[in-house]
């Protein structure tokens, strides 16, 4: 088998084996597919994609708000617009699967008191611990039933080629079948025959809605990783082999549940493939569906592997998909090095948006126009907002140059990318490099001053030299065993075996990790009451707390650094003060800008902006937004700047 062979699977036949991964993204308030959805999935099927998923869609409005959930199908409206998408992308010779759902259950998003929360028993509400779920009753169950018939209609009269039952890890569906979860006694509860009586009535439901013959094909979760949650050996094999029986086309497997999240929705603290033991483990149990995999499966030897080895015949790519709606493309040709790479930064399910690709949503409004003037530009800095923005600018036809001063590229992201464990982010780095190189952007390493700028004779100065590293004014601080956190993960400084890090904050708990990997011993020091207190995606934080947990790092909070002295650390926390013996201390307490170059860079006969730190940044993400909308931008900016000369 080939990646990218044709391949019919249940009498549907796919162009290739790669799959855009369902994602809850953006949708019309009312629940039904958005233009802004549309256009971002059919971009994926232009790119290559032989099967695409739009985000699972609710069977019922009888107790989800929209508002706070996935896509809806239950209207005459829901099913206009989502045929209108399927049209389109079957132009671009995708096939369309989608997944129907009875909804969230005990992990909707909604708030208590606005929204209903059902489940298969009064369990929890997820997000809020103090508030029960409503049991649904049986009457409520047949309704759900014949809700489901009627979207599966729907479905069917919008022309997609697949749907997919949605009884995915903690998901209402789930909370049915699993023990955890299901704690009825009546019909619907107890021995796993009941258990399974809601999934296997929907299915039923589903398929009277669409007849016999069409295609139907299950997410299911045969391993919750959780204390209690179902195992392999407890129902889950069992489980498999019950649906490998009942008619579906192939079994679109994951793991994990919200609980653990970053199993379900891997961050960048998880290998490449961390899903794939779920469809191996199945193989070897005899399961004889064809398998539909997802889970870090951008690099494209590792795809090219899960179905050359026969492990699953079907590939999603999730985040990546959203990095790089070309990825088929560009893997077809061998165009490695020309991919826009996932950094698994998980900033799509934090604030809906992409680090790494600020087109993302707006496919359509934020297409680049050709220049009205070309101009000679300078960028100064080679972190990602630099790299990023010179090789755009160079595509459109500019004359740029990048000048950065220190010995390499990549700038303070270089550090993010330092440890093994951060492969994701360097890929990211070694693709904008080698597309600065290739769009043609001068690159030279010196440093920027205000006299040799005037000397280069430029029409903009790009500013995107990011920040330095905040160095607090601690006794001590001096010492020639303080490394600053850069220098460790970026330049790799070696260190003792004793270490004290200052700030546990993403940093810290990075170097931290980098450390204890290398068998190092680590003390972490922060001031507030728990580590990795600022936001950041939910998943993100469960794996790089559990990663800290099981690194046997030792963990201070609420506790000041008051003084490096020659033979440690003297800190100060709730039991008072104390001595930490160390060999080395890493300062971790964040970056901050650096703007006298912007400052000395006024009133010159050029433009000059700033991206990025220069803008109180401090992310990938935003020096990337920041360099791409100046160069959608520029002839508007010179053009405002004329007007007020």
């Amino acid at each position: 088998m080939n990646l990218f062979d044709e391949v019919t699977i249940g009498g549907v036949t796919l162009k290739n084996r790669l799959v855009v991964a369902p994602m809850g993204v953006v949708r019309d308030t009312d629940g039904g597919m958005s233009k802004q959805q549309a256009d971002y999935l059919v971009e994926r099927a232009k790119g290559g994609f032989g099967l695409i998923y739009p985000a699972a869609v609710t069977i019922t409005d009888n107790w989800e708000s929209p508002l706070y959930s996935g896509g809806h199908l239950t209207t005459p409206s829901h099913r206009m617009r989502l045929k209108k998408f399927v049209d389109e992308a079957h132009k671009y010779g995708a096939k369309v699967a989608i997944q129907l759902s009875p909804g969230y259950g005990r992990v909707h998003a909604g708030p208590p008191g606005v929204t209903n929360h059902i489940s298969s028993s009064e369990n929890t509400v997820f997000a809020a611990p103090d508030h029960r779920c409503h049991a649904l009753t049986v009457e409520e169950i047949k309704g759900i039933m014949q809700e489901a018939e009627r979207s599966a209609g729907y479905a069917a009269d919008a022309g997609v080629d697949i749907i997919e039952i949605h009884s995915y890890g903690g998901y209402l569906i789930d909370q049915f079948m699993s023990k955890m979860w299901n704690h009825r006694t009546d019909e619907y509860g107890g021995s796993l025959e009941n258990r399974l009586r809601f999934f296997r009535e929907f299915v039923e439901a589903v398929r009277k809605g669409v007849g016999p013959e069409f295609p139907i094909s299950v997410k299911y979760t045969p391993v919750h990783t959780v204390p209690d949650g179902r195992t392999f050996e407890d129902e889950g094999i069992e489980i498999a082999k019950i649906m490998d029986g009942m008619g579906f086309i192939y079994m679109h497997l994951d793991c994990g549940c919200y609980e653990v999240w970053n199993q379900a929705v891997p961050s960048a603290y998880d290998r490449e493939g961390s899903q794939l033991f779920v469809a191996e483990r199945l193989r070897k149990e005899g399961i004889r569906l064809p398998f539909l995999v997802q889970g870090k499966l951008n690099n494209p030897n590792v795809a090219r592997q899960v179905v050359e080895s026969g492990t699953a015949e079907l590939v999603a790519l999730g985040h990546q998909s959203l990095a790089d709606p070309y990825w088929p493309e560009k893997v077809k040709e061998g165009r490695y090095q020309d991919i826009n790479y996932c950094i698994c930064c998980n900033e799509c399910v934090f604030s809906v948006k992409c680090s790494v690709n600020p087109v993302l949503f707006h496919e359509k409004e934020y297409q680049l126009k050709v220049p009205e003037k070309l101009r000679k530009i300078l960028v100064v800095g080679g972190g990602p907002g630099g790299l990023y923005t010179a090789a755009l600018a160079a595509k459109q036809g500019h004359d740029v140059t990048l000048w950065e001063k220190e010995f390499q590229l990549g700038g303070l992201a270089n550090a993010a990318a330092g440890p093994d464990f951060k492969f994701d982010v360097r890929r990211y780095i070694d693709h904008l490099i080698a597309d600065v190189y290739q769009s043609g952007v001068k690159v030279r390493f010196k440093e920027a001053t205000p006299e040799n700028i005037d000397a280069f004779g430029v029409d903009i100065v790009v500013l995107a030299a990011g920040a330095k590293a905040a160095i607090p004014p601690i006794p001590g601080i001096g010492n020639k065993k303080v490394i600053p956190a850069f220098d460790l993960l970026a330049k790799n400084v070696p260190t003792g075996e004793d270490i004290v890090i200052l700030g546990g904050g993403h940093v810290g708990c990075e170097a931290a990790l980098d450390l204890t990997n290398q068998g190092k011993h680590v003390t972490i020091v922060e001031f507030l009451d728990r580590i990795l207190a600022a936001p950041m995606p939910n998943n993100t934080r469960i794996a790089l707390t559990s990663a800290i947990a099981n690194s046997g790092a030792k963990c201070l909070v609420k506790t000041k650094l008051l003084e490096i002295t020659e033979d440690g650390v003297k800190v100060e926390g709730p039991e008072g003060e104390r001595e930490i013996p160390c060999d080395h201390v890493i300062i971790a307490v964040g970056y901050k800008a650096e703007q006298s170059l912007k400052d000395a860079l006024t009133n010159k006969p050029y433009k000059v902006f700033g991206i990025g730190d220069y803008n109180g940044g401090g992310q990938i993400m935003q020096a990337v937004e920041e360099g791409f909308q100046l160069i959608r931008h520029l002839d508007d900016s010179m053009e405002v700047e004329q007007a007020e000369e």
